[in-house]
């Protein structure tokens, strides 16, 4: 009885001891429970916020790479609608035009002006080589080519050709046909895929702008009786353009930068992109024709008048801003150093019978017209 006592309290104590052990390991369950859910919850909010902006960025990229394409095609489509309005479509058409135009132009002035090949052009100028290079115009780059004999010529080579292409007609009509020894002799020319090629006489002396004002000829002053040379030169040139057996031809560009000088200096014209053949007054249907072509030959006058006074000054006149009729008359007065210089010359183009006092005006209408030869 008392053995069965003991053994009732010892499965008591054991019980007891069990029960706050399964207390004590139920409360270290929830609590790490609660712990481990907490981490869950900081873990799935950091990942669906990784997540959320992920989803963003590829939505917005789905969308850009969707999007962006079809509206620049959209607006590519309608910039090709608005080319093809009536007026777009009547002045793209027009341009071609006169560039096919001028293209058949080009090989059917091969009769007028001698056709060069290429690879003949490309071995005098040591294939275009910088050190053969001699300017850079408007239109192209002037090169020296060197021909087996010894002899020099000037190549303009012009590459981007279509949108000079009229001029390029013009220079071959002009210089193609006309011959006089104060007009840059044009020698040839080819047509090598978009590239065109004029062939000149090497002119040794440059032009005369920079004899008048560069600093390279500072040293080299141009005498009283080589700029009266030039002067004379350059007007008998004009004339025989304004009175050509087959018509006028305008220059429409003259300045000191397109007066080339030969090794007598001997003034040479050269330049002849925007020049113009018209004809003669007589033939002229109308009053207005006639007005339009004087007022030509008239634009060629003042721009020989001023590069006369560029010649008696030293001045860049073209940069001048006249406004008066008495132009030369008010600039003299505020220079009266000027004077005796402007009535010697005065005289002396008078005694050669190369111009008189109206052709200095700085006014192109009144302007007298160039007398023959």
């Amino acid at each position: 009885m008392a053995l069965d006592a003991k053994l009732a309290l010892l499965l008591i104590h054991i019980l007891t001891v069990a029960g706050n052990g399964y207390s004590s390991l139920q409360e270290n369950y929830y609590g790490s429970e609660h712990e481990h859910r907490k981490k869950l919850d900081s873990s799935f909010k950091s990942g669906f916020a990784t997540g959320y902006a992920f989803s963003s960025v590829s939505i917005l990229a789905i969308f850009m790479s969707c999007c962006v394409p079809w509206a620049r095609l959209k607006k590519r489509k309608r910039n090709k609608m608005m080319m093809k309005t009536p007026m777009m479509t009547s002045l793209i058409e027009r341009r071609e035009k006169r560039i096919k135009e001028a293209n058949e132009q080009i090989c059917m002035l091969g009769n007028i002006v001698k056709r060069l090949s290429f690879a003949g052009i490309s071995k005098a100028t040591a294939n275009f080589s910088q050190a053969n290079k001699i300017g850079l115009g408007r239109m192209g780059t002037m090169y020296m080519a060197t021909l087996p004999d010894g002899r020099f010529l000037a190549v303009k080579r012009i590459v981007d050709s279509q949108q000079f292409e009229e001029q390029i007609v013009s220079e071959l009509k002009t210089l193609g046909t006309l011959k006089h020894k104060n007009l840059l002799p044009l020698l040839g020319f080819c047509v090598e895929s978009n590239t065109r090629l004029l062939v000149y006489k090497y002119v040794s002396n440059g032009n005369l702008f920079d004899w008048i004002h560069s600093v390279k000829h500072r040293r080299k002053t141009l005498q009283w009786p080589l700029r009266l040379k030039i002067a004379v030169g350059v007007a008998r040139g004009l004339a025989r353009l304004h009175h050509g057996r087959r018509g006028q031809v305008v220059h429409l560009n003259i300045s000191s930068k397109c007066i080339l000088l030969d090794k007598n200096f001997e003034p040479k014209l050269s330049n002849f992109g925007k020049a113009k053949l018209i004809m003669s007054m007589s033939n002229s249907p109308g009053v207005h024709d006639e007005f339009c072509e004087m007022a030509l030959v008239k634009e060629d006058v003042h721009r020989f008048g001023v590069v006369l006074l560029e010649l008696i000054t030293g001045m860049d006149c073209s940069r001048m801003n006249f406004s008066s009729n008495n132009i030369l008359n008010e600039w003299i007065d505020r220079r009266p150093t000027m004077f005796q210089v402007y009535k010697d010359i005065n005289s002396i183009t008078k005694r050669c019978e190369v111009v008189d006092d109206s052709e200095i005006q700085m006014q192109p209408e009144i302007c007298p017209a160039t007398s023959h030869d």
